[in-house]
């Protein structure tokens, strides 16, 4: 059996959640909020393009990994909020 981590997510937080099997990618979407009718809040929106595009566009896939490393060692440790 795998090894889990839980992750809580406050109220207006959500996670896109990244795994892979061998060459296979998979993401899903986690948060409190998802699953209501009506509008998605514009974070949910936001995630769920992310993991599309990561998904279906080798290219923004491989321009990301590239972004990532050319940011890398400048920013270390401050990820946060915009």
């Amino acid at each position: 059996m795998a090894a889990t981590t839980k992750v809580e997510l406050e109220e207006g937080e959500y996670a896109l959640v990244i795994g892979q099997d061998g060459n296979r990618m998979s993401v899903r979407i986690e948060g409190s909020h998802i699953e209501e009718e009506g509008d998605l809040p514009v974070p949910v929106v936001l995630v769920m393009a992310l993991a599309q595009r990561l998904l279906n566009d080798p290219d923004f896939h491989d321009e990301m990994l590239e972004w990532y490393e050319d940011h890398d060692e400048e920013e270390e440790g401050t990820i946060g909020t915009a």
